[in-house]
């Protein structure tokens, strides 16, 4: 009986890749580590060692930033994927934040979905630290792109951000996990409602500015569900959905809207 309920336990952690180490490749740390003002952030949870990744603004690289934008990736992605993106020239007073979940790059232990802004916290808490601040008094814009999405309004809830840009979000992840069977959806045990997290975000004196892109042929979590969330609030959340647009390749053609949003650029 016992053997069965770890099985039911484990197996959605299986099927949605929350099980599976996803490693970096040679290639992509030595990408990052060209730049020698960039920084491996190293901290201590309760899954272990977990690693982030600071990349300081152009302007006064080795003070600390005023304006941040932290990256969240999705379930299967990497943060070190967020280099192909980042262009340092495009506002030379912002920093950026790449977020890793645990079993993922060169953090240990294994994804828990509802703690996955815990790495936020202890990486902010370690850029602090280097400065030998308790924690950073900088304006924090948050980007999460799929599973992403979670995590960043997860932080939100709990510290003070600016703005958070949501691409291609989910509405619960229960919902999301039933796009790719309705048996794994019933038995996933952590769940994250980003429905709940925007109206708790909503309801406070001082809300983030919330932009949502989607593209309608997204066949990972359909645009419905970014419709959902945008219609929670129409006139505070600006949403955006793009015919030819897909699940990740959104990214790479929206890109320079993307920005605009997080930096507060957008019209």
């Amino acid at each position: 009986m016992r053997t069965t309920i770890i099985f039911l336990f484990l197996l959605p952690l299986v099927l949605t890749g929350c099980l599976k180490p996803i490693p970096y490749e040679p290639d992509q740390l030595d990408l990052f580590s060209r730049r020698p003002e960039n920084r491996w952030l190293q901290f201590h949870t309760e899954k272990g060692r977990q690693v982030a990744f600071y990349i300081p603004p152009l302007e006064s690289p080795d003070k600390p930033p005023t304006k941040i934008a932290i990256f969240y990736p999705g379930i299967e992605s990497l943060a070190l994927g967020w280099l192909q993106f980042i262009d340092l020239n495009k506002d030379p007073k912002l920093a950026y934040l790449l977020i890793d979940y645990p079993g993922r790059g060169l953090s240990e232990g294994m994804v828990r979905p509802k703690e996955s802004y815990r790495n936020t916290e202890g990486a902010l808490t370690a850029l602090a630290n280097h400065w030998g601040q308790e924690w950073l008094d900088a304006e924090l814009n948050l980007m999460g792109h799929s599973f992403g999405t979670g995590a960043a309004l997860q932080f939100a809830v709990r510290h003070s951000v600016k703005r958070i840009v949501l691409v291609a979000p989910f509405n619960s992840l229960r919902q999301a996990a039933a796009e790719k069977s309705k048996i794994l959806s019933l038995l996933m045990p952590d769940q994250i409602d980003n429905r709940a997290l925007i109206k708790t975000l909503l309801a406070t004196k001082l809300p983030p500015e919330i932009t949502i892109f989607h593209g309608v042929l997204d066949v990972s979590l359909p645009v419905s569900m970014g419709r959902e969330l945008a219609a929670l609030d129409p006139h505070r959340i600006v949403f955006h959905e793009f015919p030819e647009d897909g699940h990740s390749n959104i990214l790479k053609r929206q890109w320079n809207s993307i920005f605009k949003a997080i930096d507060g650029l957008a019209n």
